[in-house]
């Protein structure tokens, strides 16, 4: 069909010679990304050179693509470049395909409704490919600065994660209050804590000792006084004023003794005395594992210090997105920049939808139109002429195969006869011989 439509005689009308069949240009190697068909291009040979661009924007797409994902690679992996260049040409080749499919989608002269329905699917489809080609780039051309971003960032958060350990695991006493905690406390060990414990109740334990003995001072001296007072006649509200060794002397003199008898003050103080030297061996035994927790403490701070740094040894995509998202809002040269160079990939890969939109419905396409419906034409004549073959086909053996029944029945019909005729001979041939045996009656 094509050749009827596009032979030579086309060719020399239009005033060109016709490429030999296999011959592949360097146009023409950009063509094949438009998806265009050079036997019907070739009758509007005007058109090559706005196919050619076309290709050449879809090359120039594709290249940029693989550049783009290139830099994401190496953004996300340390390998040589070597292993990276086969998937950068193989996201490149995709980019290309998909490209080469919207392009393609769009040729034909269909008008309506439906043609800018798919014009505004497929550009949608074309910036949501070009957003995802830009960013790795953007992310690329902008590393240095956005590592910087980001090394503050994880300096502050290991500077931050450092003090708040120190806060939640003080070397003594209770974590400070309105510090979130949470995860951050450390088991320095318990042995500062039982000395500590141990502290407090000997603290309390002197204390009731010397309270108790510094009581029993005070009432012993109490007493003294007043069997001093009474002995030497010292008047006074409690005491008779007489002098000497007499009843009321003695009986002050027995209180005391009864007091100092059952009160063993001596005792009391060498119970205190060793209340104060157990004290002060806590204290040093306190000052030691104070010392323990403290290193304790100190290592276990420096190792998860040391795990956050490790979490933080690598740098990766999503790390860089963040960082991109903080310098922007930081600085508006950032921010423009970055909103620019997104804008230009997403035009440079809007670009083979666009220049097929402004460069309109081209002759080509009018052409392409007609050979899709003579085509189909074509087709659908082809495929009722082969439906009549085929129905006649089995209308004729369906003829045959009548007959051939009526034939096979006529000749059972007459089978069926002489049967019945050779049954009645032989029964008439049996009875003649019956009755030619039977004995003639006289």
């Amino acid at each position: 069909m094509v050749d009827i439509l596009h032979g030579p005689k086309t060719a020399e009308q239009h005033g060109r010679r016709p490429q030999r069949r296999g011959q592949l240009t360097p146009g023409a190697f950009l063509r094949r990304f438009t998806g265009v068909d050079e036997k019907i291009l070739a009758s509007v040979p005007q058109e090559r050179s706005r196919y050619t661009s076309l290709g050449g924007i879809v090359v120039s797409t594709a290249l940029i693509a693989g550049a783009s994902v290139m830099g994401a690679l190496t953004l996300l992996s340390q390998a040589s470049p070597l292993y990276l260049v086969p998937v950068a040409v193989l996201w490149g080749l995709i980019i290309t395909n998909v490209d080469r499919f919207l392009i393609t989608s769009l040729h034909g002269d269909n008008d309506g409704w439906s043609r800018w329905g798919n014009v505004l699917i497929r550009l949608a489809l074309a910036v949501v490919i070009g957003i995802f080609i830009a960013e790795p780039l953007t992310l690329k051309i902008f590393q240095e600065r956005l590592d910087r971003q980001i090394m503050v960032e994880r300096d502050q958060a290991i500077s931050l994660t450092e003090s708040r350990y120190k806060q939640c695991n003080p070397l003594s006493g209770p974590a400070p209050s309105g510090v979130d905690c949470t995860d951050y406390h450390l088991d320095g060990g318990d042995q500062a804590s039982a000395v500590e414990h141990h502290m407090q109740e000997s603290r309390a334990a002197l204390k009731t000792a010397e309270d108790q003995l510094a009581a029993n001072i005070a009432e012993q001296e109490r007493r003294e006084k007043r069997r001093d007072q009474e002995c030497n006649g010292k008047k006074t509200d409690q005491t008779t004023g007489i002098s000497g060794n007499g009843p009321e002397c003695k009986i002050r003199e027995n209180r005391l003794n009864a007091f100092l008898d059952n009160h063993d003050i001596p005792q009391q103080r060498a119970d205190v005395a060793k209340l104060r030297e157990k004290l002060g061996s806590l204290t040093t035994d306190r000052a030691g594992a104070e010392r323990d927790r403290s290193r304790t403490l100190s290592k276990k701070i420096a190792e998860h210090v040391e795990d956050k740094k490790r979490a933080y040894a690598d740098i990766g995509l999503l790390d860089r997105w963040e960082a991109l998202g903080t310098v922007a809002g930081q600085s508006g040269m950032v921010n423009f920049a970055h909103w620019l160079l997104r804008i230009i990939f997403v035009l440079l890969d809007c670009m083979p939808i666009i220049s097929k939109m402004l460069n309109g419905k081209t002759e080509y396409d009018r052409l392409l139109t007609q050979e899709l419906r003579a085509g189909s034409a074509c087709h659908e004549a082809q495929l009722n002429f082969t439906t009549r073959q085929t129905t006649g086909g089995y209308e004729i053996k369906l003829r045959e195969e009548e007959r051939r029944l009526k034939a096979e029945r006529g000749r059972i019909d007459r089978d069926q006869r002489v049967d019945e005729a050779s049954r009645d001979d032989e029964i008439d041939r049996l009875a003649r011989t019956f009755m030619a045996s039977m004995p003639t009656q006289r």
